[in-house]
């Protein structure tokens, strides 16, 4: 049986990562299926067809309960929707597991 892992990674709050996340998507997949893979493409937002956000919401909840225990993010870029995922695997108790590039330089301001 193959495993279901979730990835996690910025839309709305901003694409520039999307080419990584297509590569950590594929990374992943040598593990199992990502039910989440439409995160990687770059055009992700303009395929979201005629779905709400509510639709959006539920569909994604659906797959975190799906996943076997794993959610993966990468989190250089802020998101509140990720921020919320996270949020959601921690009261499934799934293993969490958060990407952060430091050369993002986007920890600075954590930092000084």
């Amino acid at each position: 049986m193959s495993r279901k892992i979730y990835f996690a990674g910025s839309i709305s709050g901003g694409r520039d990562d999307a080419d990584l996340h297509a590569r950590i998507i594929e990374q992943l997949k040598q593990y199992g299926k990502v039910l989440t893979e439409h995160v990687g493409n770059t055009t992700v937002e303009k395929d979201r067809n005629d779905l709400s956000d509510q639709e959006i919401h539920d569909r994604d909840m659906e797959w975190l309960n799906e996943s076997d225990c794993r959610f993966c993010t990468e989190v250089s870029q802020p998101s509140l929707g990720v921020g919320y995922e996270i949020g959601r695997a921690v009261d499934l108790k799934k293993t969490i597991l958060c990407l952060f590039r430091t050369q993002s330089g986007k920890d600075r301001k954590y930092r000084d």
